[in-house]
């Protein structure tokens, strides 16, 4: 754990406190941006589907992301909501210690003092803007998926966090008010769609209200994998619309 962020892994992002760490602490790293390199991020899929034997290739890169999205969106959130702390995450910034898997074990960051954040608006940029989006962009190109799905997987992760952080409460308002924007304006900041809008929904189940993603993650695919629950929106037999 980087002591200087100790403080925002309180409840359930105490399981994330290993999500961050500094240059030295693991070995071997690959430079944030090899990400982009197809030789690299098809190695590290493949080392990731032999984990999945016989799952769908889909399914396979939309649970890489998942994970990878876990470990660098929520304790992102956490420091900068909980902490006022702007994390430098860009890819061109960090190295990622990969585990035996070939999936993220840790978002190494550049140095141990982030930065205070400043101006809310555009708070997250660093993060969507600058690892999210080419990540996406790149994947969805190379592995032939859905970008609306990998960024369906992103928007969940991102909502999941910033509920768990308002419910600890103390957060910065504006950052998490900046956060919100992110999920429900329909264009971003440059006047573009924004990717986000729309990809997680609340809508009556029973006796009160569930989170349900608007695509499915496509993990009934891999084979021993749980289904995910309410959250998702799909039945397992609408294999053919779940990544449209």
């Amino acid at each position: 754990m980087i002591p200087s962020l100790a403080p925002c892994f309180t409840g359930i992002f105490a399981h994330y406190k290993d999500a961050l760490a500094l240059p030295g602490e693991h070995d071997p790293v690959i430079a944030g941006c090899d990400l982009l390199d197809r030789g690299i991020s098809e190695t590290l899929l493949a080392r990731f589907a032999e984990v999945h034997a016989g799952g769908d290739r889909r399914a396979v890169v939309s649970m890489w992301t998942q994970w990878h999205f876990g470990a660098l969106i929520i304790p992102t959130t956490a420091a900068l909501l909980l902490l006022g702390r702007e994390l430098q995450v860009q890819l061109e910034r960090i190295d990622l210690a990969i585990d035996g898997s070939g999936k993220t074990a840790a978002i190494i960051l550049p140095d141990a003092e982030p930065s205070e954040g400043s101006d809310p608006e555009g708070c997250f940029s660093g993060l969507f803007q600058n690892h999210v989006e080419p990540l996406i962009r790149s994947f969805a190109g190379q592995f032939r998926v859905s970008p609306r799905l990998l960024w369906n997987n992103a928007a969940d992760i991102f909502e999941w966090a910033l509920d768990q952080a308002e419910a600890i409460g103390a957060v910065r308002p504006d950052a998490l008010q900046e956060g919100r924007s992110l999920l429900c304006s329909r264009l971003a900041r440059n006047g573009q769609p924004n990717p986000m809008y729309g990809l997680v929904r609340h809508v009556d189940q029973g006796d009160g209200t569930v989170r349900q993603r608007k695509l499915c993650c496509l993990r009934y695919l891999l084979p021993g994998v749980a289904c995910c629950g309410s959250i998702c929106p799909s039945p397992p037999a609408n294999i053919a619309t779940a990544g449209s």
